[in-house]
Formats: structure tokens, C-alpha cells, sequence
């Protein structure tokens, strides 16, 4: 990690570490994209020299190398790096230390292959990380409310070989900024990222809207953190609606 963090480091004494590590990883992000995100990728380097764009590619050999870790894979290097370097446990942004995860993978039971493992505030998806050591063949879904930590779980998930999805979301309401698919490239079997929007993402929750039956001059309550409206009165019929965190039968 000594050698990828001079690299990082080198570019922020100019720039500053909150905004060279972000681009960083969008950096990575679009080199993961299959070549869908050159536009973007051009769009980001521009404030950067050059000599600073050579450093940061070469930050991104690092850090494969790095996650590497002998041939096992796994290890949240950017995770490390950003509670070092940018977090320093602001807005309680401390991850999960790895061994505690590794932990909760075993006791929720994550053999497989074929199942769906999920964390709806998977900061650099470290918990899914560990899921992984147990089964990669699973289909990881991680989602949370910082774009940074979201890139972070996106290039972890990507070089690891987890096929999944990752939403930039705040999971409390329910509210959808963005999202990433990881999945084979349909040429070669080999991991890539593509963006996707919310009708597409498996994790944002479609919960289905119903009207109430009230009395002509009566004002409908909108009790609902976020905005749907509650029938006050049981409604008729069957309405099945899934999503990744639960399932609703009316």
C-alpha cells in the first residue's frame, strides 16, 4: 500500500487528497467500462498534467497489485486508504475492521453458489469482500449513500471477479442517484462495469402506490417519509411487488 498511497499523495500536494482520490477512482471506474466511459475519463483528467495522469495510472497497477494479496484476492486496500487519508472518521464513516466481517459472512450463512448477498450500506464493500471469501460465485448487491464509497465498492466488486450491482442511493428513503452493473462482457468472460438508472437497478425499491378510499372533502395524509401515499382503509385483491430487500403482499 506505501507505493500507491506516494502516488495519490503526490498528486494531492497539489490538488488535495478529497479530490484527487475521488477522480482516482472515477479514473478507474471508466477503465473498467469497456470503453463507454472514455468521454468522461477525458472529462476528469483535464485539470491534472501530465506527468500527474502517469502517476495516477500508475497508482491503478498499484493498487491491482496490491489486491492482489498472494493470489487470495479480497483485501480492501481503498478502504484502508480512504479512513487513513479522507474519512478520518468523519460522519461515521468507520468501516467495519475486516475480521468482524469475515465474522458476520460465516454466522449469516453464505455458502453457495446462487445466492443473492446483500448490504445496504456497504461503504467499500468490504462486507461483501468477505462474503466472497466464502463464495464467489454468489451475486453481491451493495448499496450506499456516499458516490465515493459506492466507486470504491464498484472497483472492488469489478477486479474481484463479483458480479452484481452497486446503487448510490440513500437506502432510508428509498432515493436513487445512480448505479453501476457488474457484469461479463459479452465478447470474453471477463468482468466490466456499466452504469445503469433506476429502472434497471435490482436494489432501489419499487413499492406500489395506492389511493385511499376517503370521504368527498377529506384531505389525504402524507404520512410517508418518502411521499407514498398509506391506505387507510384494507385494500382489495392481491399486489405482489419484489425487490432485493423485501417482498409486499397486499
Amino acid at each position: 500500500m506505501e507505493k500507491f498511497s506516494q502516488n495519490i499523495l503526490r498528486v494531492a500536494d497539489r490538488h488535495g487528497v478529497s479530490t484527487v482520490f475521488p477522480d482516482f477512482l472515477e479514473m478507474c471506474v471508466c477503465a473498467l467500462s469497456a470503453g463507454a466511459k472514455e468521454d468522461h475519463y477525458l472529462k476528469v483528467i483535464k485539470k491534472y498534467t501530465k506527468d500527474e495522469v502517469y502517476l495516477l495510472a500508475d497508482a491503478c497497477k498499484l493498487l491491482v497489485a496490491e489486491m492482489d494479496n498472494s493470489g487470495e484476492g479480497l483485501k480492501d486496500c481503498l478502504g484502508d486508504f480512504f479512513m487513513d487519508h479522507l474519512s478520518f472518521g468523519r460522519n461515521g464513516q468507520f468501516f467495519t475492521p475486516q475480521p468482524i466481517c469475515d465474522m458476520m459472512a460465516i454466522i449469516t450463512n453464505t455458502t453457495g453458489p446462487g445466492k443473492t448477498v446483500a448490504d445496504c450500506a456497504c461503504g467499500s464493500g468490504r462486507t461483501l469482500l468477505a462474503a466472497a471469501k466464502i463464495c464467489r460465485l454468489n451475486s453481491f448487491y451493495g448499496a450506499d449513500i456516499d458516490r465515493t464509497c459506492c466507486l470504491m465498492a464498484v472497483i472492488n466488486l469489478c477486479l474481484n471477479g463479483m458480479l452484481g450491482e452497486v446503487a448510490w442511493m440513500d437506502t432510508l428513503c428509498n432515493r436513487f442517484y445512480g448505479g453501476w452493473k457488474i457484469d461479463l462482457y459479452p465478447a470474453t468472460p471477463v468482468p466490466y462495469v456499466r452504469e445503469i438508472s433506476e429502472s434497471e437497478s435490482y436494489i432501489f425499491m419499487r413499492i406500489p402506490v395506492t389511493e385511499s378510499k376517503l370521504s368527498p372533502g377529506r384531505d389525504q395524509p402524507d404520512i410517508s417519509p418518502i411521499g407514498i401515499n398509506i391506505p387507510l382503509e384494507p385494500i382489495k385483491g392481491e399486489i405482489k411487488q419484489s425487490s432485493l430487500w423485501d417482498e409486499w403482499t397486499f
